[in-house]
């Protein structure tokens, strides 16, 4: 459940994008062709005619390391040899997608994002589906929080506690994240560039703030609930530093991506997860706008959500998939932090809320990130 720096990037202050975008326009080459069409025939998820799009490239631009690679080997290779397309790998990278993007030239066909990035672009950065042409018929319900995105894994933002420390007890809520006097030694959080609205979730949950219910007053007062706790927080700018705060025992508390908190478990750091009060997060497989051949990419999606290839994702990555018949073979101790086994006391985040005040949000993030 390792994903690098770039795994939460859409969010992040995009440079140089004008600049890109100048330089595509360059290549674009006028007009565009007509979209292909293809004789696919009905989506069924995990299916695709064999040679149905032979002489089709097509190319997924990810988050890297151990994630993408397990989503080439589970997802893509395999769609490769069942449609006969060519399938190639790319970086993220925001900037460059908004640069493609303004320049008419897009050369990506499916991205790795968040929920929040393709709900603030879509329709502008990223296409809308055609839900005829998905079979989301076994994706979890309310994942789907846009029109311009399909569920690609589940994970969280889960409160992780050093058991040699609290193993006798543990924290049970997140205002005992907070709470130094019952749980002392320091916390890490996240000050990484992107600007995470679910770490601001978390702390307006330990105030007993009804999520659904939420103002542009209260962004001020989550970041007082971090700045409190004074020198009892540290903080993590990639996932990569989150764990090794907890494996190091720098930290006896972090608000971490599940993934990480399982990373430094699997270390062999005493450390465990507390399944209430947990943030539902999900990334988004997005399709950019102006894709040349929008069919072949929901094609491509429509492959990925087969139980089989959920499965074989999630034993690669140890991601949680999305769809609700995979059963991935899972050892004793990635069970205990597999996300999809505690959905019922997660927390999906109020997407419409950030998305309308996405500005405040962003200029609040920039002086806790900074210090300031």
């Amino acid at each position: 459940m390792l994903k690098n720096s770039r795994a939460r990037r859409g969010l992040a202050i995009v440079a140089g994008a004008a600049a890109l975008a100048l330089t595509l326009a360059g290549c674009s080459g006028g007009e565009q062709a007509p979209a292909p069409t293809h004789d696919l025939g009905k989506p069924v998820a995990g299916e695709i005619k064999a040679d149905s799009l032979a002489g089709v490239t097509l190319t997924f631009a990810g988050s890297g390391g151990v994630f993408q690679d397990g989503q080439q080997k589970a997802l893509w290779d395999p769609f490769a040899k069942a449609s006969g397309a060519t399938f190639t790998q790319d970086a993220f990278d925001a900037g460059k997608l908004k640069a493609m993007v303004d320049a008419g030239n897009v050369s990506w066909d499916v991205v790795n994002t968040t929920q929040f990035d393709t709900a603030r672009g879509c329709g502008t950065l990223y296409e809308e589906y055609d839900m005829s042409k998905v079979d989301t018929s076994k994706i979890p319900k309310g994942t789907i929080t846009d029109k311009c995105m399909v569920p690609q894994i589940l994970y969280g933002l889960v409160l992780v506690y050093n058991t040699e420390k609290f193993g006798a007890n543990p924290p049970t809520s997140a205002a005992d994240f907070f709470d130094t006097q019952k749980f002392p030694g320091k916390r890490t959080v996240s000050q990484s560039t992107y600007v995470d609205p679910q770490t601001v979730e978390f702390a307006l949950t330990a105030q007993g703030k009804d999520l659904k219910k939420l103002t542009p007053e209260d962004i001020p007062g989550a970041f007082d609930m971090y700045k409190k706790l004074g020198n009892n927080v540290i903080g993590w700018t990639t996932g990569a530093q989150a764990q090794q705060q907890l494996e190091s025992g720098e930290a006896v508390m972090g608000l971490v991506w599940s993934g990480r908190g399982y990373g430094a478990a699997n270390a062999g750091a005493k450390v465990a997860p507390m399944w209430n009060q947990w943030m539902i997060m999900v990334d988004s497989n997005g399709i950019p706008k102006g894709v040349k051949d929008k069919d072949a990419a929901f094609a491509a999606v429509n492959y990925s959500l087969g139980a089989e290839q959920q499965a074989k994702m999630t034993e690669l990555t140890s991601y949680g998939g999305v769809n609700v018949d995979a059963k991935p073979k899972l050892t004793p101790l990635l069970e205990k932090w597999m996300t999809t086994e505690h959905l019922d006391t997660g927390i999906a985040p109020n997407v419409d809320f950030w998305v309308k005040n996405y500005d405040a949000l962003a200029a609040a993030w920039a002086g806790w990130a900074t210090g300031n």
